[in-house]
This record gives structure tokens, sequence and C-alpha cells, in this order.
């Protein structure tokens, strides 16, 4: 019998990816530093970061399709050689390496697990604050829409109380729609990148750690602590990309740089990037970067929300105040919002 033509799919993805990775290892073992508590051992570098499945989209009968685990090894393997060069003394980029590199670290910045946990936090609270301010006259607007007879008040209350019931169940978006997302934060991200001032930040002997969400940004100080960082505000941007060298996006006022490197600029680059993790960190096992540095728990949040939509229970719906208020707000201008995706 003859072997069949078809591709075999890619199943284990890794969120951080393996050049990376081995950069931070001795041949193919890297030590793992878990935030639980756990114990800290060198593990295999194709174990660890590893989800199933996790870029993985649904074509258009349904069948798992692995593409966008094909184009981001595509994009690591031109980083790779780049990084290589760096590290070997190439600095500052000439603009076509440079563009790979802000591509490259503009999929880390969108391919990791807390910007999935972020779209689905996020999700999961305005679908439930429709709910809530909708109330019952919506619940039942919805099911007469696809209704053939009268809905009964029984009905309705029965819907309210499940859907209302907020603890008892959590939405997520589709797989199709979080790599729509991807790939708008990618391009956003490599624009913002490529508008900077890159900055390398190089070692002799003192070595970094590589957290599970590579790309770390710093806070300001003109930035008070209630608002958000993001690519767009951040002070600097650090990414590791060897055990000891860095690269530090900074304000586009500036050229492209070379920072002096000392012990303590060593120590505070490494509680920034443990800072950073969520669930583990890595380190050459032959290194001991985590001198000083002070790690804290596994982060399982990555959306800080202040009023939980129970505080907006209209359970009549909303009042004709309420919409005669938001009645006075302007409809968003044409293309301000993103184009629905019908994801599968």
């Amino acid at each position: 019998m003859g072997k069949s033509s078809k591709k075999a799919l890619k199943r284990r993805h890794h969120t951080v990816p393996r050049l990376l990775l081995r950069r931070f290892a001795d041949g193919e073992q890297t030590m793992r530093v878990p935030l639980d508590g756990g114990e800290r051992r060198p593990v295999g570098v194709a174990d660890v970061t590893v989800r199933r499945d996790f870029y993985s989209i649904r074509d258009e009968n349904g069948q798992l399709d692995d593409t966008v685990e094909d184009l981001l090894s595509d994009l690591e393997n031109a980083a790779a050689k780049i990084i290589r060069q760096i590290v070997d003394g190439l600095w500052p980029l000439p603009i076509e390496e440079r563009a790979v590199m802000a591509e490259w670290i503009a999929a880390q910045h969108a391919r990791i697990p807390a910007a999935r946990a972020a779209n689905n936090e996020i999700a999961d609270h305005l679908g439930k604050m429709l709910i809530a301010i909708g109330g019952k006259p919506e619940i039942r607007r919805r099911l007469e829409a696809d209704a053939k007879e009268p809905v009964s008040d029984e009905k309705v209350e029965a819907l309210w109380q499940e859907l209302t019931d907020f603890d008892g169940y959590y939405t997520e978006v589709s797989v199709n729609e979080h790599m729509t997302l991807m790939a708008r934060s990618m391009k956003t991200a490599y624009e913002v990148f490529m508008a900077r001032a890159w900055g390398l930040i190089k070692f002799e002997r003192r070595t970094l750690l590589l957290p599970d969400h590579p790309v770390t940004l710093m806070r300001g100080e003109d930035i008070p602590s209630f608002r958000g960082v993001g690519i767009g505000n951040a002070a600097a941007i650090l990414v590791p990309i060897d055990r000891r060298v860095a690269i530090m996006m900074a304000s586009s006022r500036h050229g492209d740089f070379v920072v002096r490197t000392h012990t303590k600029l060593a120590k505070e680059l490494n509680q920034r990037f443990a800072d950073n993790a969520r669930k583990e960190l890595f380190h050459h096992p032959d290194d001991n970067p985590l001198d000083g540095v002070e790690l804290h728990p596994v982060r399982d949040r990555e959306i800080v929300i202040s009023q939980p939509p129970e505080a907006f229970m209209m359970a009549d719906g909303p009042s004709d105040v309420f919409k005669r208020v938001m009645s006075d707000v302007p409809e968003p201008p044409p293309g301000a919002l993103p184009p629905r995706f019908d994801g599968r």
C-alpha cells in the first residue's frame, strides 16, 4: 500500500519558541523554576511551555488546521539566524534584520497564553454585563426571535436564573477568533517596535532569566499605578534573547544604542523578568540568575475589573433614564470597531 500524502498535524505547540529556550539551555536541557513552589530541576526543552493544539484553527469543514504553527516556525527560523548574529557582535541591526526581529518579538508578545487569557476574561465579563443590564426583557426578545410560539414567563425566568449564576460558567472566545486577534496584535506591535529605538544589553559574566512570557513592559515613572501599561506607553520594552543578551526598546527620540552593563542592572532585569512570568521561569543549568530575585506566586488573572456584573443587575431591563443616557452617546464612526469574525 502507498503512503498517505496527507501531512501529519503538529499538535504540541510551544508558547515560548524552542529557539529561545535553547539559548537558556545546556544542549537540550534547561533549568525550570516553577512559581507554585515546586522543585527547580532541569527539563527537556522539547517538553516545556507545550500546549496541545494551542494555535490550531478549525477550517470550513471543522477540521484542525496547523497553518499558524507553520507560519510561526518559519518566522522563528528566520529570527534564529539573526539572534546568532547579534550574540556574535552584530549591532545595530540593518533594516531588514531589524524588521524580522520586530516581527518575531511581536509574535512573542501576541502568542502568549496571557494574551488569550485576557481576551477570554474580557469576553466573559462583557457577556455577563450585557445579560445583567438587558435583564429579562432582553432574554425574552432573544428567545422570541427564534421561537415559533409564545415564550412563557416560566421559561424566561428559568433562563434568567441560569444566566445570572455568573460563577457557574465561563465564556471563552474561539481559537479562530483568538488567531485573528493575535494577527491584529502582531501588526500593531510590529509598527510600534519598528518606531522605537533599540538598545543592546550584553553581559560578559552575568546571566539572565527567561520568563514564560518573554516580552516585558516597564512602567514609566509618570504612569500612575491604576493605569495599565501597554506597548504604546511603556517606558521601555525588554526581551531576553540569550542567557547573556537582551534587547531594550526605548523612546523613539533616541537612536539605537548599547547599554552599559553591571551587576546591579543584571539583578534589576532578572527581577523584572521574574515579575513578568505567569507560571515558570527558565535559566541555563550552570547559571544562578535568581540570586537576589524575589519570586511571586502563579498569576491566574490578567484583567483587574473593579465592578462585577452583579453590580449592574437590572432584572426588569434598563430604566428609561438609562436608555436616554445611552442614546446620547454618539455612535462610533465607520471602521472604528473591528468586523465580526465568524469563528468556527
